[in-house]
């Protein structure tokens, strides 16, 4: 049988790190805003967009250790707290390291379960299909958040739709 699932969800993948340097680019541009204007209320949300963001970088990292040995559980949990620099070099190295892993993916390794134990203690089973549509749809999500800050925070986000930056132009 070919595979049919695996070369989606690599895509899916290479829309995530395509999406990493223009979150990036939103935090940084509203992090500039602030800055320029003085404006204490905008601080927070552009704070919280930060801590979001990272806390994609510790989910993320999370999610790859408990389906692979390419890292380890996150050292500072799956909520750091990092500067916007530390946690751009975190998802680059996280876009590289499921990238690598993405491309292992066959179909019937993605249908099989994964046994994992939640960050509250509790044993689980879901299969590696499962996982990673989460990892990705998870950071969409979150990306949508972050969108909403940085607006608050002054500026026009980046588009990260998914289809947006897949779609072929004719």
């Amino acid at each position: 049988m070919p595979d049919t699932l695996a070369p989606h969800l690599r895509r899916a993948f290479d829309y995530e790190a395509r999406c990493t340097p223009l979150t990036v680019a939103d935090l940084r541009a509203a992090r500039r805003k602030v800055e320029q204007i003085a404006v204490a209320s905008l601080a927070a949300p552009l704070e919280r967009a930060i801590e979001v963001f990272c806390h994609i970088q510790g989910a993320r990292r999370l999610w790859l250790s408990r389906v692979s040995d390419l890292t380890t559980f996150p050292p500072d949990g799956v909520f750091p707290v990092w500067p916007v620099e530390k946690a751009e070099r975190d998802a680059l190295e996280l876009d590289a390291l499921w990238a690598q892993f993405a491309r292992s993916f066959t179909d019937d390794a993605l249908v099989r379960p994964v046994e994992y134990t939640s960050t509250e203690g509790a044993a689980f089973a879901s299969t590696l299909a499962d996982i990673a549509a989460h990892v990705v749809n998870h950071s969409s999500y979150h990306r949508g958040q972050i969108a909403m800050l940085v607006a608050h925070a002054g500026t026009k986000p980046a588009v990260t739709d998914y289809i947006a930056l897949t779609r072929a132009k004719r």
